[in-house]
């Protein structure tokens, strides 16, 4: 924390102020703006000289600028000395000198412009990915902690946001300070050299408009910290709520969601109209200064050129000239000024992450020591930050190396802690840890995480192949190739015989999170990927609760086999997989209370005994003997203990990269951002159009100002003062105007563009949310992709709405008025202006083109978002499996798949540059070169040349203004193609009518169904079960079957294609799909919490309902203890994806979710898999009294869960086999039956 006593020296506080960064000592933002320096913490020594070559290109331009209004007054002093030019080739020739010196100035403009934009871009998008990089390697290497304390959303949007920022403050904004600072400087030692006097009287304005433009950024410095903020809260929510949209249709959580959000977006509205406010406000003021001070240098000067040895006209002309175009120009610094202020704040947002990984290491590809794997926990004490409990009191236990524990206890009694301080996720409070006799504080986390592999109750499966999932990146060193270790883990972990079945086999992609397959089928490959390093030390957290019966006895099996010669540690609550080990821990509120093993504790008679009775584990166990483990098992085993040998004929399916798996198509995305202007947005917009246009008259005013200047300087002693009285009128009149003007332009830009983002923004999640899954299979619509365009495309697209936007409107506004005074004053040389103007935007007009190809073409290549994006989401995972540089790598290379396309925009970008800079050198050019002719004819006086000539010049500078909002433009365009596609969908309409109150009853008939991904494979094939209100049915069979896909068509996140489903004889398509989901409620595999407190997670999607109904849904599920003794109860905040509670404890609060509704249906798809024996009991208890006058479809792996159901359907390759309840289906000794024998059930 900073200490806020500290006295600030008032030249600190000046310095501050003038440098954009505010009174420091009163702020209190996360992280304080970085210096401009910082900026370039990760360029290398190349990259800084060329940025430096760029800066000083830039610095050269801005040198030339006040040389163009000396050749104006060189031009203007020619007739105002030779005021009878008509005819004159003396005349005539002396200006076609400066017109030449004009054509010299074009061609360096023109080359040093795109030198400039050419270097600066390209270091630019060189030190911004090395800058992406260095953040999500930062991110790996973070501590739990760190986690608990943030979302995956928030990280990504954090790292695309920020590096936007720091992009625009990196690039031609950089360039433009620079040129403009630059600009100031030239014209006040133009001036002074010229006419000291006038340039005396502005000398002020310098430091007076850097103080200007400081407080700017003061005031607005915190609320542009709040607004980074509040986009990273709103970023968090798109993140969780579209990645578990399933979830949230479950729940008809949509509205929501969507009104959370809604919240979060008003205070963008009020935040964003506050900047504005303040920006306007201060520019504004800015550029009353400016002409402020040109009336007191035009009070000062023109009298002064009527005295005897006075300044002449011409010098007054040159020194006004130059220092309002340097004032001008530094009038304009404040936008960008701003732009660096962001910069410089977001570069210390990332930093601060950066800096808090610094020291921690960073795994490699060496090759660590191999650790035997002894284990001992002393007195080990440890509490989470976030929470004030101690989550262990006093945690004791030992395994030898080669040893096969086990834990065993209640939910949260700090089982799964103990793993996380193991592996060096978290940091404990008190105690001792050893790893081989040696203080775990003295390994390295490489080496640590090399030696362990472990699969986790929620199985992480990543976007790519199967191969990739489980190589990783790693090579296998022992006997065989790679490849082959690979084949013989997936055989250990009885995932061979599917993933061969795939058409691509172990080259099948999977989708994000292993979408494509089961639980169970993703449990496996979790596990094969655990083995396939051959692991000193195996941490199996509920590793096979997602696998069937007859898959978890092999597996169980095959892992007991596999752990020879290593040490395992088994977290189960499931004690069936716990006979076979050497040592069991039971552990309750932190400590060890019994230790043993199975018989052992079975015989004490207490906890351990009496969790093994509620789960119908007998003694009959010990006479059945086990079924034998099929061959493939064996010779894996085999393998196993022969340190591996090579598989023959092991076939390895590979990728036709021809074939295309089809795809639900994506909505075209042919919009343009000039769409924002329309769809109701014009009346939000309106206000800033009209300020906006308005303030494009100030610059033609100039013109005016100009005019009157020369016909004072042109008048006699006796007759100036009159034409000046005017002149210092006007100037006053038009800084007024222009302070007004852009005060309420940008205000009504601030709050016009934050409120048609918020709308856009708005409308796209609700759209998305209503989606079915089916929508969410198409690869171009992924999750991941969508929650990557929503946070980071809207931010592109504000360019459209902006101060960008209003700079361009103001801007066009200025050359069309410009353009309209030059016709008017003289129609010959209007229309060449007109000419050259149109020429010159239809030549950035093809460029823009072919610049927002080549943005869209690189937003369909570039999938770095998206990948950081699920790095962030599965960190814990990665760090443990110590994959950072795989992923780090992996990152990299998305980067460089779109560096072809970046530097043929770069090359693009800097040739639009160079044409509109260059510009206001070649309308000089051609002004003074068919306008000397024309005073040459007597078709024009050389007055009104001069006026021409600025009103052609102004018009130059106005599209050169309007340059740097050109790649902002093609972003905005390219961005507005992909918002609009989502934009556009249809409104969520409900094909079903019906809203009837269900009793519960429902038949399904024949019902064939495939993935819309995956057509050719039928999940489900004339599948037909049945169910009387208040009936109690379970569904079994082996992982993959179809039993979580007849859930999904209950829940009508698909449709069958076959067949009818049927509730009270009503076809579910006839159903209201809102309607359906009140009388239906669902309890997931793998349980989904939002951000938020579990009152509200309890309460989502519901209406009407108070604490008291939270507080009885969580008692019937067992979770009403656990809440009520944490401090904040029922407002205790869960963290992002539930992170601050146990698996169990989330678990329980998903059923007391499910059981809040009062549903007629419920749907339990593994309910209980993560809860202890007493837990389940209790909830299954709770189940069975909350199922009383309504019907439950339950999914279990564990059978002691479903014994009482009324009908148990046994499901295999999507139809049903067996049906009957336990008793006749154990009396058939089939299927079940032999489930049944393998889980050791008493079948009476």
């Amino acid at each position: 924390m900073r200490d806020k006593s500290r006295s600030v020296p008032i030249s600190e506080k000046i310095i501050a102020v003038m440098l954009c960064k505010g009174d420091l000592s009163d702020e209190d933002l996360d992280a304080e703006p970085c210096s401009t320096a910082e900026l370039f913490r990760f360029a290398t020594t190349r990259h800084k000289v060329l940025f430096s070559i760029g800066i000083l290109c830039a610095a050269i331009t801005g040198l030339l600028m006040p040389i163009n209004q000396i050749l104006s007054g060189l031009v203007a002093n020619v007739y105002l000395t030779q005021p009878n030019a008509e005819g004159d080739s003396d005349v005539l020739a002396a200006v076609m000198r400066v017109v030449y010196i004009y054509a010299a100035g074009t061609v360096v403009q023109l080359v040093l412009n795109f030198i400039q934009q050419h270097l600066l871009l390209t270091v630019t998008n060189s030190v911004v990915d090395k800058l992406r990089r260095e953040y999500v390697s930062a991110v790996l290497r973070l501590d739990a902690e760190s986690f608990d304390a943030t979302s995956p959303g928030k990280l990504s949007a954090e790292l695309s946001e920020n590096i936007d920022k720091i992009r625009d403050g990196l690039g031609e904004k950089f360039a433009l300070v620079v040129r403009s600072t630059g600009i100031f400087l030239f014209s006040i030692i133009a001036a002074f050299v010229y006419n000291w006097k006038v340039s005396l009287v502005l000398l002020p304005l310098g430091p007076l408009g850097a103080v200007v433009t400081g407080l700017s950024g003061k005031f607005s410095a915190r609320s542009i910290k709040q607004q980074m903020d509040t986009s990273a809260r709103g970023a968090s929510l798109i993140e969780e709520s579209v990645m578990n949209v399933k979830t949230v249709a479950a729940c008809n959580g949509q509205e929501d969601m969507v009104k959370r959000y809604r919240f979060i977006l008003e205070e963008l509205i009020a935040l964003g109209s506050r900047v504005g406010l303040i920006n306007g406000f201060f520019e504004g003021l800015m550029f009353f200064v400016i002409y402020v001070f040109a009336l007191l240098s035009l009070l000062w000067g023109v009298p002064d050129t009527f005295t005897d040895g006075g300044f002449s006209a011409y010098s007054v002309i040159v020194a006004f000239g130059s220092i309002m175009m340097g004032a001008y120009f530094l009038g304009l610094l404040g936008p960008h000024m701003m732009t660096l202020l962001k910069a410089r704040t977001a570069a210390a947002v990332i930093y601060k992450t950066i800096d808090k990984a610094a020291t921690l290491d960073f795994p490699s590809d060496e090759k660590v020591a191999r650790l035997r794997g002894g284990i001992e926990f002393r007195d080990v004490r440890f509490k989470y930050a976030t929470r004030d409990i101690m989550v262990l009191q006093g945690l004791s236990w030992s395994a030898r190396s080669g040893q096969a524990v086990a834990f065993a206890g209640h939910s949260g009694c700090g089982k799964s802690t103990s793993i996380g301080l193991l592996t060096k996720l978290y940091e404990k409070c008190g105690g001792e840890i050893f790893v081989d006799g040696k203080d775990i504080a003295d390994y390295d986390r490489q080496t640590l995480r090399k030696n362990i592999g472990m699969v986790s109750q929620e199985p992480c499966l990543f976007n790519g192949t199967i191969r990739e999932n489980i190589l990783l990146g790693r090579k296998w060193e022992g006997k065989g190739t790679t490849d082959q270790r690979m084949v013989e883990a997936a055989a250990i972990a009885q995932a061979a015989s599917f993933i061969q079945k795939l058409e691509y086999g172990y080259d099948a992609i999977l989708g994000e999170g292993g979408i494509s397959l089961s639980g169970g089928q993703k449990q496996r490959i979790a596990i094969a990927r655990a083995i396939f390093m051959d692991p000193s030390i195996l941490i199996l957290d509920e590793a096979t609760s997602a696998l069937d019966v007859q898959s978890e006895r092999l597996v169980q099996a095959a892992l007991n086999e596999a752990s020879v010669g290593r040490t395992t540690i088994t977290i189960a609550h499931r004690l069936s997989t716990l006979k076979e080990m050497d040592v069991i821990y039971v552990v309750d509120k932190g400590v060890v209370i019994e230790q043993g093993t199975h018989e052992q504790l079975l015989t004490m008679g207490g906890m351990y005994s009496k969790m093994a009775e509620k789960q119908s584990l007998g003694m009959e166990e010990n006479k059945k003997p086990p079924n034998p483990i099929d061959e493939e098992t064996k010779v894996a085993l085999q393998r196993i203990r022969s340190t591996r040998s090579s598989i023959a004929n092991s076939k390895i399916y590979p990728v036709d990269t021809n074939e295309k798996t089809p795809v639900i198509a994506a909505p075209a995305r042919n919009s343009s951002f000039l769409r924002i202007y329309t769809h109701g947005h014009l009346s939000k917009i309106l206000p800033a159009l009209i300020f906006s246009s308005l303030r494009g008259f100030e610059i033609p005013m100039y013109t005016l100002l100009m005019n009157l200047l020369y016909s004072a300087l042109n008048s006699t002693k006796e007759q100036y003062w009159s034409s000046l009285t005017v002149l210092l009128c006007t100037s006053f009149g038009v800084g007024v105007y222009a302070w007004i003007m852009v005060t309420l332009a940008c205000y009504f830009t601030g709050k016009a563009s934050e409120s048609v983002i918020a709308t856009i923004k708005e409308r796209i999640l609700s759209r998305v949310l209503h989606r079915n899954a089916e929508y969410f299979d198409n690869p171009e619509t992924s999750n991941a992709t969508i929650v990557n365009d929503i946070n980071q495309q809207p931010g592109a697209l504000l360019a459209g709405l902006d101060s960008r936007a209003f700079l361009f409107i103001w801007c066009s506004t200025t050359t069309i008025v410009c353009d309209i005074a030059a016709l008017a004053m003289c129609w010959q040389m209007g229309l060449i202006a007109v000419a050259a103007t149109v020429l010159l935007l239809i030549g950035v007009s093809l460029l823009f083109v072919l610049l927002t190809g080549l943005t869209e073409q690189q937003a369909r290549v570039d999938r770095s978002a998206e990948l950081a994006l699920e790095i962030f989401a599965q960190t814990r995972t990665i760090q443990i499996m110590a994959v950072e540089k795989y992923f780090k790598d992996k990152y990299t290379e998305s980067q460089e798949a779109v560096k072809p396309i970046q530097r043929k925009a770069v090359i693009v970008q800097s040739i639009i540059w160079a044409l509109s800079t260059g510009a206001i050198f070649l309308f000089g050019l051609i002004s003074f070169g068919f306008g000397a002719p024309l005073v040459y004819t007597g078709a024009l006086t050389g007055q009104q040349l001069f006026i021409v000539d600025i009103a052609i010049e102004l018009s130059a500078w106005a599209l050169a203004f309007i340059n740097p909002t050109f790649p902002d433009l093609v972003r905005a365009n390219a961005a507005a193609r992909i918002l609009f596609s989502y934009y556009d969908l249809p409104e969520p309409m409900d094909d079903g009518n019906s809203t009837t109150q269900l009793s519960g009853a429902f038949a399904v008939r024949n019902v064939t169904f495939a993935y819309p991904s995956r057509p050719e494979q039928k999940v489900a094939r004339s599948l037909a079960i049945s169910a009387q209100a208040g009936d109690s049915i379970a569904l079994v069979g082996p992982s993959g079957c179809g039993k979580s896909t007849l859930i999904s068509l209950f829940e009508r996140y698909y449709d069958q294609q076959e067949g009818t489903i049927k509730f009270d004889g009503i076809d579910h398509r006839q159903i209201a799909a809102r309607h359906l989901r009140t009388q239906i409620a669902l309890v997931g595999q793998e349980p989904v919490l939002f951000q938020g407190s579990i009152a509200e997670n309890v309460l989502l999607g519901t209406r009407g309902l108070t604490i008291e109904n939270v507080r009885e849904a969580c008692c019937m599920s067992n979770a009403a203890s656990f809440i009520e003794n944490l401090p904040q109860g029922y407002d205790t905040e869960v963290g992002a994806k539930g992170r601050s509670l146990s698996g169990g404890q989330k678990q329980r609060i998903a059923i007391a979710r499910a059981l809040v509704r009062n549903p007629k249906i419920l749907l339990l798809d593994e309910a209980t898999s993560a809860l202890d024996g007493e837990s389940e009991r209790i909830v299954q208890e709770a189940i069975a009294k909350a199922s009383v006058g309504r019907t439950s479809v339950s999914i279990a792996h564990r059978l002691a869960t479903i014994k009482n159901a009324t009908r148990i359907y046994f499901i295999e390759d999507g139809s049903v086999v067996e049906s009957g309840n336990h008793e006749e289906l154990i009396q058939l000794n089939g299927k079940y039956a032999s489930y049944v024998k393998a889980q050791c059930l008493e079948s009476n």
